[in-house]
């Protein structure tokens, strides 16, 4: 827990580590209470259960939240962390949901068939960590630092495979049309920083009156680790809006 007043949860995404966001907590703290926490099997967390659904991993987030004090928070999440954190909501923590890149690919969300969730997921179980690489790089946008690149593979690859695909498996299979439909009987506002080069024409039209999809130019899918600093301020600016 870092900082004091108005709080946000960060949540990191699918085989990333709350550490992700270490740069965007320092910045945030200077007038927030902050609190990053690693979701089961990610980071320094750990589990005994191996099949986690996004509805799982939120009543996660919605306990600790309870136990930090920080039921009427903010819900920040990068990549899965934002589906996470809309589940959350409809669990009862949080008051709006702040997507960093999450909720707008459209071969991820909204719910796939098995056989596209099949044929995204192969590569995974085939070679999971030369499949991590290749996410990253595609994912990383042009103009990324090759280094960067290489450490968030390196410590993608750290999570357990098996746990890993089974997570993402019902990501694929979330179904996020349900999820927003309740998110907005219980007027929850849900606003959504997408990095421009990999946002499509697709998502702006399926979900543009749904979210509130902000296209920014600071990188691609990983630029709350490149742009801590103007990560943090487009959250500040989505709050105080």
């Amino acid at each position: 827990m870092h900082g004091d007043g108005p709080g946000v949860v960060l949540i990191h995404g699918w085989t990333c580590r709350r550490t992700d966001f270490d740069g965007v907590v320092a910045d945030l703290a200077r007038d927030h209470r902050v609190m990053a926490l690693d979701l089961p099997w990610h980071g320094d967390s750990t589990a005994t259960a191996r099949h986690w659904t996004l509805i799982d991993l939120a009543a996660v987030v919605d306990a600790v939240a309870g136990a930090e004090g920080m039921r009427d928070a903010a819900l920040v999440g990068h990549s899965m962390g934002a589906a996470v954190a809309v589940e959350t909501v409809l669990a009862g923590t949080g008051h709006r949901v702040i997507s960093l890149d999450g909720l707008t690919f459209m071969h991820m969300y909204p719910r796939q068939s098995e056989v596209a969730a099949n044929a995204f997921l192969d590569p995974f179980r085939a070679d999971f960590a030369g499949a991590i690489r290749l996410l990253c790089e595609r994912a990383a946008g042009p103009g990324c630092d090759p280094a960067l690149v290489s450490r968030m593979a390196d410590a993608m690859c750290r999570t357990d495979p098996d746990v890993a695909i089974g997570m993402m498996d019902e990501l694929m299979r979330w179904d996020m049309d349900a999820a927003l439909d309740r998110a907005e009987e219980a007027g929850t506002a849900v606003h959504v920083f997408a990095a421009s080069a990999l946002l499509s024409e697709a998502a702006v039209a399926r979900y543009g009156q749904r979210l509130s999809i902000v296209p920014v130019d600071l990188g691609g899918h990983f630029f709350p680790v490149e742009h801590p600093g103007a990560t943090a301020d487009l959250i500040r600016g989505a709050l105080a809006g």
